[in-house]
């Protein structure tokens, strides 16, 4: 069973599964449905249906997948048999992640951006409200030695930008002790990169409703 949650934070409303995170930036007020989840490999037996699951009950505009895990030609392969009219992917990178973003047409137009080893951007217009966001589907990086180079880069996009700016997905980082549980206690130096950059892009980490462990 799928952990969903509702993230809803200065006007953005949004489905993502709970151990995820959005972040906005900017106001605004759209309505359209984005799931984001970490899949971990999308070669699984039972993959196709668990997004046939999602599409039944939750039939969110925008699908993000992240940790695909799969080559260009079965990342093809397998998304054409998931039901969404179109879609672009990301392909793994050094043997991790991946990401595919898929949607339809009904409610919202996408124009995918230029793409980087760990981010998705498009920009996404509402058809009801008439208004474009940036959406960037990320995967961060786990490991420390690339985390500044990324959070860097997510700056530089801070500064170009003249869009509301939706990122949502995997950041691997934590803003607070309470996310965590056993392991190494959280240190505040652990929760420095991503406060850094929410106050630098003047963003804040959208609130989760439900349980915040899957």
């Amino acid at each position: 069973m799928l952990a969903l949650s509702i993230v809803h934070s200065n006007g953005l409303f949004a489905r993502m599964i709970s151990h995820l995170r959005a972040f906005v930036s900017g106001s605004f007020l759209l309505f359209m449905k984005i799931l984001c989840w970490n899949v971990q490999g999308a070669k699984k037996p039972h993959f196709p249906q668990e997004v046939g699951y999602i599409k039944r009950t939750v039939n969110p505009d925008i699908l993000i997948l992240l940790e695909t895990m799969v080559n260009d030609c079965t990342a093809d392969r397998i998304v054409k048999s998931l039901g969404y009219q179109f879609y672009d992917t990301i392909p793994t990178f050094n043997q991790t992640g991946g990401i595919w973003v898929l949607w339809n047409t009904v409610n919202v137009d996408v124009t995918v951006m230029a793409k980087e080893d760990r981010v998705l951007p498009c920009v996404v217009y509402e058809k009801s409200t008439a208004k474009q966001v940036l959406l960037s589907a990320v995967y961060a990086p786990a490991n420390p030695q690339d985390k500044d180079a990324f959070w860097a880069y997510l700056k530089k996009v801070s500064d170009t930008i003249d869009l509301p700016w939706c990122l949502i997905g995997d950041f691997n980082e934590m803003l607070l002790s309470s996310e965590k549980i056993g392991g190494t206690p959280l240190t505040v130096s652990k929760t420095k990169r991503l406060s850094d950059f929410l106050a630098y892009s003047r963003g804040i980490d959208a609130n989760v409703q439900g349980r915040i462990f899957t």
